[in-house]
């Protein structure tokens, strides 16, 4: 399974940037996330169609 995460404006909560990952980078960017106290929002990924 893929996850989009956004990384979040620290003022007003819109969305910077994004990225889509598999299931197993999400802990890392996470962790990552979590020591420097950076706002991310994370969502399943749709699918598209290829």
């Amino acid at each position: 399974m893929r996850f989009e995460i956004m990384r979040l404006d620290d003022v007003d909560g819109t969305a910077v940037d994004s990225t889509v990952v598999d299931a197993a980078s999400v802990n890392r960017i996470v962790q990552q996330a979590a020591s420097i106290g950076q706002r991310i929002y994370i969502r399943p990924a749709e699918n598209s169609a290829s």
